[in-house]
């Protein structure tokens, strides 16, 4: 069994019940003397077995890891990625989250907005945000463009190219077969055979995968064969 002994939040000593016997540490006893209480004597008195030990001692590292992590960025003016101890990261923006870091470790996908980042992640995410505060890259955040969202969903022999939009892309699969999709918004997109979505006729959906459906059955009007597919992410 064991008793740990707390003053006002703070642990000040732990027993340890052994059965015949009992481990106390020192500072256990310390700190009851200091209101006349001595612990040590009692303990004579009633005849327990005691000894004092120390507590387990936990070895801490001596230098941070995250002062090992090195940046290396894009070659842009302004970038908004790279990587960092060769793990790939983007600094974004959107209206939903804000600025915020995604970074790719170790195949998986880690977002600094989340709220369960584990421990060894967080050094990460806060050495590319002192860069960022460094550098003054911060000032620059870059959403990424809608053309590279879309062609992650197209199937092969299609492709998306951007736009002077970034919130825009075209796309197409051939000279005469192509469309635009334009996020308006959040859960708000619109797909229209022309790039003037809103002075002709466009269809309204509410997800990017919706709107790439839209886009390819748009196209798929213009050809004669089978309908096509959404690619399975």
């Amino acid at each position: 069994m064991i008793l740990k002994v707390w003053h006002y939040g703070t642990e000040i000593g732990t027993a340890y019940h052994y059965g015949d016997h009992l481990d106390i540490t020192p500072s256990l006893i310390n700190e009851l003397e200091k209101y006349g209480l001595n612990l040590s004597a009692f303990m004579v008195e009633s005849d327990i077995n005691y000894q004092l030990i120390k507590p387990k001692h936990i070895l801490h590292p001596k230098i941070r890891p995250d002062l090992h992590l090195s940046i290396q960025w894009s070659k842009d003016l302004h970038p908004n990625d790279g990587y960092i101890n060769g793990h790939y990261f983007g600094y974004h923006r959107n209206d939903y989250h804000g600025k915020y870091i995604q970074l790719v470790y170790r195949h998986q996908i880690y977002m600094s907005f989340s709220c369960t980042t584990p421990d060894h992640i967080k050094p990460y995410f806060d050495k590319i945000w002192q860069e960022l505060l460094d550098t003054e890259y911060i000032r620059h955040p870059k959403e990424i463009r809608i053309g590279s969202k879309v062609a992650n969903y197209l199937p092969d022999g299609f492709k998306a190219y951007k736009t002077d939009d970034d919130g825009q892309c075209k796309v197409s699969r051939s000279k005469e077969k192509y469309c635009y999709i334009k996020r308006w918004r959040d859960n708000e997109y619109y797909t229209s055979f022309s790039i003037n979505w809103a002075l002709h006729p466009s269809e309204k959906t509410s997800s990017l995968t919706e709107a790439v459906g839209a886009a390819l059955r748009m196209i798929a009007k213009m050809s004669t064969k089978t309908p096509l597919s959404i690619k399975n992410q």
